[in-house]
């Protein structure tokens, strides 16, 4: 019997591609292998969104170039050349093709990527509800990676779900390049999408992933009416990049910082939950000022979530042609944005302690401790024995800017 070992880089888009690809080997009877040094076949599951990112598979791929490799994600998929430099004989698996992997490994049978088998990562499980996307930003190689947007049939999301659920799934986590573009190219829409899955028979919660503010635009009202599910987590992924309407017009972002602020704005008032942002730090041509719009308008958010990221052009795309701010000068202002990251993420979290609040615990955690999601998806470190996959009440007692820590009451 072959076996196979898994490793996987990136998004959790990247995370429930190799969800499928598990679910499609275990069908098989294929064996999971614990370590590249025990499998017949070795799949590496790439990420190339930052040049940084991408050293950092490519010395990965020349480390496991002596086993049967196969290499798949957004590497395999934008910059396959690369890769054949590395090794002529290394096989390539673009994210489209991913329902062909028993192809590569001796096996005959093909699945559509949206039909086929997920495995479960313990209590999750993660449901592609579309590929690609309908945005152009000019920085974004994962446009080239990924494609145009190609939604999943209501059905077979919600077919997914129910198999997942089925399995013992209590969180269920829909991604996509962008999730507020669900449906567009099928005549559907998220929040139609997440009302189906509501009718769903189980006891599960969803996480909603990232969603752009572009492809919100007309159906404002019905996002944020879709909180008001019990079963949703008040989380909302929402990335700004920039401040500056003059860096976003740069980005290829089709929305301003009013429009930002104002729905952001409306989901703290109307839903109350967390508030990622992601923020691109010295972008070409990105000015003091133009920086220091970026700054105002976080301080105006007061976001509990900040993913910064420094900016590195990426090939093909049209930013990489542009004048770039100086390496110190990307660090510097990164460092800015870091510290506001703590200071929002203790500001956010200190009024909690004290209180007592439901955890869903999906995995454990260090030192005998185990990981779970309250209402708002904030991570909490619970201190005491619990059951991965219970609901439990927490006591919050300590807090860092990125997690709540606590106990069960009554243990």
């Amino acid at each position: 019997m072959n076996s196979i070992y898994f490793e996987t880089y990136g998004c959790t888009t990247n995370r429930a591609d190799t969800d499928v690809m598990k679910g499609i080997v275990e069908e098989a009877e294929f064996e999971l292998a614990c370590s590249p040094d025990e499998a017949d076949f070795v799949v590496i599951n790439t990420c190339t969104v930052i040049d940084k990112t991408e050293k950092r598979m490519l010395r990965r791929i020349r480390e496991l170039s002596d086993k049967n490799l196969i290499v798949a994600g957004c590497l395999a998929s934008a910059q396959p050349e690369v890769i054949r430099n590395i090794d002529k004989s290394i096989e390539i698996l673009p994210p489209s093709e991913v329902g062909d992997l028993l192809s590569h490994v001796g096996g005959t049978t093909c699945f559509d990527k949206w039909s086929a088998p997920s495995n479960l990562d313990g209590v999750i499980g993660r449901v592609q509800i579309a590929d690609g996307c309908l945005g152009n930003c000019s920085y974004c190689i994962t446009k080239k990676a990924r494609g145009e947007l190609e939604s999943s049939p209501v059905e077979l999301v919600l077919q997914k779900i129910e198999e997942l659920v089925f399995k013992g799934a209590k969180e269920i986590q829909l991604t996509a390049q962008d999730t507020a573009a669900y449906g567009k190219d099928i005549e559907s829409d998220l929040p139609t999408l997440i009302d189906n899955i509501m009718g769903l028979e189980g006891d599960f919660r969803v996480r909603v992933g990232m969603m752009n503010p572009f492809s919100i635009k007309g159906m404002e009202n019905e996002i944020l009416n879709m909180y008001q599910h019990n079963r949703i987590y008040n989380f909302l992924h929402l990335p700004l990049q920039s401040g500056s309407n003059k860096i976003l017009k740069k980005m290829g972002r089709p929305y301003t910082q009013d429009y930002y602020l104002d729905f952001a704005g409306k989901y703290k008032e109307k839903v109350g939950g967390v508030l990622s942002t992601d923020v691109i730090a010295g972008f070409p041509n990105e000015t003091q000022q133009d920086f220091n719009e970026t700054i105002s308008t976080i301080k105006k958010l007061e976001p509990d979530i900040i993913n910064i990221t420094r900016y590195s052009p990426r090939p093909g795309t049209k930013a990489s042609e542009k004048n770039e701010i100086k390496s110190s000068e990307k660090k510097e202002r990164s460092k800015r944005l870091t510290k506001l990251r703590k200071k929002y993420g203790k500001q956010n979290k200190k009024p909690l302690i004290g209180s007592k609040r439901s955890v869903l615990v999906t995995k454990p955690g260090k030192k005998d401790t185990y990981i779970g999601r309250d209402k708002n998806y904030n991570p909490v470190v619970i201190k005491n024995n619990v059951s991965i996959g219970q609901e439990v009440e927490i006591e919050i007692d300590d807090y860092t800017f990125a997690y709540l820590e606590g106990r069960k009451t009554n243990p």
